[in-house]
């Protein structure tokens, strides 16, 4: 074999190894999934049709690859630069370089060049090389398959820290799950439970097996006395085992929903995985006005005990009505005291009351002492530009359960001169459901607004068929930064902008 062909079995495997840098952020992005990184690839070759040409240009490019030495330099220098929209420079968050992700990368550099020394001994040339190049996304896919037990029993002593420290004190430990409104009712209750108590609170966005042990081991004190955990979950098992160290005393559903809905086919699926939380708990706090989960607690009432929280229904154990910022509290069917805050935090608010029942707390003595309680970062804030305007931040967790809060305030504010923005990229993970929902979203926001920027092109077609029909104006940007820069040469003080979700840039 001449040097030439060594030469460019070489240029090949630097091409798949450069690779890596889009790979990996995927990886992180999906809390090292494997399988996640072949999704995203094929979800960035669908979302254009030049991506679609290019990928099968390079497949036919291989045939040529077979005569002419120089065609597999031109393919791997094509699939450095595709799909198109995948950058290498991130844009949403920097890439955080831990040490788990330092040994993926290895090991996908490992498999690389092992299939370069293959290709080479066996006389392939640089052909299996190649095939490497080509599926360099499968290949790093299976680099996080191999390495996936192996990460976890490297985490287990980190785990088993963070087991000993929460179970070493006997207090009340709470875990809280739900397809929407985790984040916000574990504020709420923590706002709440903060009044008379040394609250200790998972951070947001540390509600998996690492994040929950990282925020225990460097933030939990000798002197806290409750424990509020949110958990979240992307399969089966994973909050059976949180809960197995963790070892929740009260668990709270918020609801069950379509998010996630991809990643679990199915609502029961969802239902199943978020059930887990009940399993070692002794009280159960639960969001009565869904069906689903009235259905599961009939199951559970032999051996726990349930609390219904409603938000429609003064037969429920606890119920909040809403009215003008007031938030009337019902147990039992008795008025217990009033809390003022928006109507996003109405039913957090009333999971929080039966919280407090479970904890056999003094229920109008906390309400009395909280006068009013605030929202979550990113949901729903309401806040004025640079500009003037007026901005409704729901770039977070935004589904569909939360939308009609969006857009009614959205509605309520602003003169009869304001102009209504909105700025989305679309819900994502609801599978089969996913287009449908979105075209309703974008129906439903016609009622309201006067111009949609949609950002991305990951629900498109849905949204742009919704505003379509509804005689809507509408223009569709790459991004988030470009829709951003393009409304501000437009926006006047007295306009209105909901911001409604955001993507990471993962994400076509």
């Amino acid at each position: 074999m001449n040097l030439i062909y060594i030469a460019t079995l070489g240029i090949i495997t630097l091409a798949s190894c450069v690779n890596s840098v889009r790979w990996e952020r995927i990886a992180q992005r999906e809390h090292y999934i494997p399988g996640s990184i072949t999704k995203f690839y094929f979800r960035w070759v669908r979302s254009r049709s030049l991506n679609r040409f290019l990928l099968f240009s390079s497949f036919i490019l291989c045939i040529f690859s077979l005569f002419f030495v120089y065609v597999p330099l031109l393919i791997s220098i094509l699939n450095i630069f595709t799909p198109i929209g995948l950058s290498f420079k991130p844009r949403t968050s920097p890439v955080n370089v831990t040490e788990r992700l330092k040994r993926a990368t290895y090991f996908y550099y490992f498999l690389i060049v092992i299939i370069s020394i293959i290709s080479l001994s066996f006389g392939y040339g640089y052909l299996l090389a190649l095939a490497a190049n080509m599926f360099s996304f499968f290949i790093y896919d299976q680099a996080l398959r191999f390495l996936f037990n192996y990460e976890k029993n490297k985490s287990r002593p980190f785990v088993n820290s963070a087991s000993k420290i929460i179970n070493s004190k006997s207090i009340p430990v709470i875990g809280i799950t739900g397809s929407y409104s985790k984040t916000t009712t574990k504020n709420t209750l923590t706002q709440i439970l903060n009044q008379s108590n040394k609250v200790f609170v998972t951070p947001e966005s540390y509600n998996n097996r690492l994040g929950i042990a990282k925020a225990i081991n460097e933030g939990f004190e000798e002197d806290h006395e409750i424990a509020i955990i949110e958990m979240g979950t992307y399969s089966n098992g994973e909050i059976r085992e949180i809960c197995s160290w963790v070892r929740p005393h009260i668990s709270v559903i918020t609801g069950i929903a379509p998010v996630h809905l991809e990643r679990m086919k199915s609502l029961e699926n969802i239902l199943d995985a978020k059930s887990e939380i009940v399993e070692l708990a002794g009280s159960v706090v639960i969001n009565g006005d869904d069906e689903m989960l009235l259905n599961e607690a009939r199951l559970w009432t032999n051996q726990k005990n349930v609390y219904d929280c409603s938000i429609t229904s003064k037969q429920a154990a606890v119920c909040v009505d809403y009215d003008d910022g007031k938030h009337d509290i019902y147990v039992a069917n008795k008025y217990i005291g009033t809390i003022y805050g928006p109507k996003l935090l109405q039913l957090s608010i009333s999971l929080s009351v039966g919280v407090l029942l479970a904890l056999d707390l003094d229920v109008k003595k906390y309400i009395n002492e909280t006068d009013s309680l605030e929202k979550s970062k990113h949901r729903q804030n309401i806040i004025k530009s640079d500009l003037g305007h007026t901005i409704i931040d729901n770039s977070f967790n935004s589904n569909p359960m939360g939308i009609e809060y969006s857009l009614e305030s959205l509605q309520e504010l602003g003169s009869t001169e304001s102009l209504r923005y909105l700025v989305t990229p679309g819900m994502i993970e609801l599978g089969s459901d996913q287009f449908a929902i979105n075209y309703a979203f974008a129906s439903e926001a016609s009622q309201i607004i006067d111009k949609a920027l949609i950002v991305g092109k990951t629900n498109k077609n849905a949204l742009k068929i919704g505003f379509q029909e509804h005689d809507i104006d509408y223009e569709i940007f790459l991004n988030r930064d470009e829709a951003v820069k393009y409304l501000n040469s437009i926006i006047k003080p007295e306009d209105i902008v909901l911001y409604e979700n955001d993507l990471p840039d993962h994400y076509p």
